[in-house]
């Protein structure tokens, strides 16, 4: 009786998670396209208290490699930029962005990623320790 009681409770546990993946359903292909972009951080090791704003627009190829360029205001200081950069999506619709960085050339910088399941819109987190970043992105 009582395997038959764990059995019921695992799958249970189980079936909702399987199910919500199932819906979500995303990969690497959801992103497909131009996305408009805007958002704002810091970068506390660098410039201590230096407000940044970007906007741009983000072009993701469907197969894991974005692209794109930004024009950004760094504590007052003007900068237009190439982006270049790989992400992948799991199922659930989250995943990571990697981007060469415009500031350090040479290093990366490194986002996690949250989609919609259609994939129309999205935001990015900064993962780099000391930093604190933002990016919302849509699709047209």
């Amino acid at each position: 009786m009582s395997k038959i009681v764990v059995l019921t409770l695992s799958f249970t546990c189980v079936a909702p998670v399987v199910a919500l993946a199932q819906e979500y359903n995303c990969s690497a292909q959801t992103l497909n396209g131009e996305y408009i972009f805007a958002g704002r951080g810091f970068i506390e090791p660098g410039e201590p208290g230096v407000q940044r704003v970007h906007s741009g627009v983000l072009i993701f190829d469907g197969a894991g490699n974005v692209a794109g360029k930004q024009s950004s205001s760094r504590g007052g200081k003007i900068s237009r930029d190439k982006l270049q950069g790989t992400y992948a999506l799991d199922a659930n619709c989250s995943g990571t962005a990697t981007f060469s960085s415009v500031a350090k050339p040479g290093s990366q910088i490194h986002w996690d990623l949250y989609v919609t399941r259609g994939g129309k819109m999205g935001h990015m987190v900064r993962m780099d320790d000391a930093s604190m970043a933002v990016r919302t992105f849509q699709k047209e």
